[in-house]
């Protein structure tokens, strides 16, 4: 049963184990929060409407495998001295963590900022299990849902297997994702 494990904000306080992590970051107000109750199916992260709500790094147990929430970038009413502590603490989960496997992007399905594929970019030049998760899809037509995917995979440079359109919000493909998680961790196993 998956439920919060802690918040750090510094490397001494991070869970220092070889339990198998999978992490996940995104934009302020991408929906990480609600992706990850959607995921565990009843509410263990704090979720607002008010952006930059996460500064520090969520730890949850979901089994085989924990969920790691980083901050969210590029809330641009924080000041500079926050945005660049926030990234340092982004940065170094993704340098440090010789146990993750996998890095989920959370990006809002109607809105790709340049920040979004900032951040792609860098991802994939450290990691090779790289995926993206297009959030809020129940705020998009249907009839845009196939455009708009052809659109972000084109614009990523990503392949077809790399995106998946989600809402945590309806709960549109959740199972999918999480079924597409297990795999991933199963693979290490």
């Amino acid at each position: 049963m998956p439920f919060f494990i802690k918040s750090a904000k510094e490397e001494k306080d991070w869970i220092n184990d070889d339990k198998l992590e999978i992490a996940f970051i995104g934009r302020s107000n991408s929906g990480k929060s609600s992706l990850i109750n959607a995921l565990a199916n009843k509410k263990i992260a704090i979720s607002s409407k008010k952006q930059g709500c996460t500064k520090l790094v969520n730890f949850y147990n979901f089994g085989k495998f924990r969920i790691i929430d980083l901050p969210g970038y590029g809330y641009a009413r924080q000041s500079k001295k926050n945005q660049t502590s926030l990234l340092n603490i982004i940065d170094s989960i993704l340098a440090k963590r010789k146990n993750l496997y996998a890095i989920y992007q959370i990006v809002d399905s109607n809105v790709l900022s340049n920040e979004d594929t900032q951040v792609n970019k860098y991802l994939k030049s450290k990691f090779v299990n790289v995926y993206v998760c297009l959030n809020k899809s129940d705020k998009m037509p249907l009839k845009r849902y196939m455009d708009s995917l052809k659109k972000t995979i084109g614009f990523l440079g990503i392949k077809n297997d790399e995106a998946i359109f989600i809402s945590a919000k309806k709960g549109t493909n959740i199972k999918y994702l999480f079924s597409h998680m297990k795999k991933i961790i199963n693979e290490v196993i």
